[in-house]
C-alpha cells in the first residue's frame, strides 16, 4: 500500500501549481488535476525509489558519523569477514564525514539531494524521450503502459513532472539544483 500524500489547502505549493496549470489549460477537469491512482504510484515510487530511499541511506551514515567520536570509532571491533576494501571503504567515509563542520554538512546534503534528483530528471526524460520509439523501455504501472499516463502531466513531459512529485511526495522537500 502507499502512502499519498493530498495537499490540505491553497497555500501549499503544489496546490498553488495545479491552480497554476488550470488558469494555463482552462480545458482541464478537476479529475484531470487529481489524477488517475497509476499516476500517483508512479510519482510515489519514482520518488521513493530514486530520492528518498537513496538519501536516508546517505543520511543514516552522516548521522552516524557525527553521533561519535573518531576515537571511539576507531575502538569498535572490526568484521572479520568483511573485505578489507570495503572495510577501508567505510572508515575513509567515516573519517570524511565526521570532520565536516555542521556547515559543510548541510552543503553535502544538498549535493547529494541534487545528484540524486539530477539522476531521476534525467532517467525521466531519457524515458520520456523514447515513449513513441520501438526501443521504449516498455515501463509500466499495474499493467498500464506509461505512454497512457503522459496524458494526466500537468507539466507536459514525466520529467517536467518530477517537480511537483518532489512537492508532493518526498520527506526532503523540493528540487535541488
Amino acid at each position: 500500500m502507499y502512502k499519498i500524500i493530498v495537499a490540505k489547502s491553497h497555500n501549499d505549493s503544489y496546490t498553488q501549481r495545479c491552480l497554476q496549470c488550470k488558469k494555463r489549460f482552462p480545458n482541464l477537469t478537476i479529475n484531470q488535476l487529481e489524477n488517475s491512482k497509476n499516476y500517483k504510484e508512479l510519482a510515489e515510487i519514482i520518488v521513493r525509489k530514486l530520492r528518498d530511499e537513496n538519501f536516508e541511506t546517505f543520511s543514516k551514515s552522516m548521522d552516524f558519523a557525527k553521533s561519535i567520536s573518531s576515537e571511539e570509532y576507531w575502538k569498535k571491533p572490526r568484521n572479520p569477514n568483511l573485505d578489507k576494501e570495503l572495510q577501508k571503504l567505510q572508515d575513509e567515509r567515516f573519517d570524511f564525514l565526521n570532520r565536516l563542520s555542521e556547515k559543510d554538512s548541510e552543503i553535502l546534503k544538498r549535493i547529494i539531494l541534487n545528484v540524486l534528483d539530477s539522476t531521476a530528471f534525467n532517467f525521466l526524460r531519457e524515458i520520456e524521450e523514447n515513449l513513441e520509439e520501438n526501443e521504449s523501455i516498455g515501463l509500466t504501472i499495474n499493467g498500464e503502459k506509461v505512454e497512457n499516463i503522459t496524458t494526466e502531466l500537468l507539466s507536459g513531459t514525466l520529467f517536467g513532472e518530477y517537480f511537483l512529485w518532489l512537492e508532493k511526495n518526498s520527506k526532503y522537500g523540493e528540487f535541488q539544483n
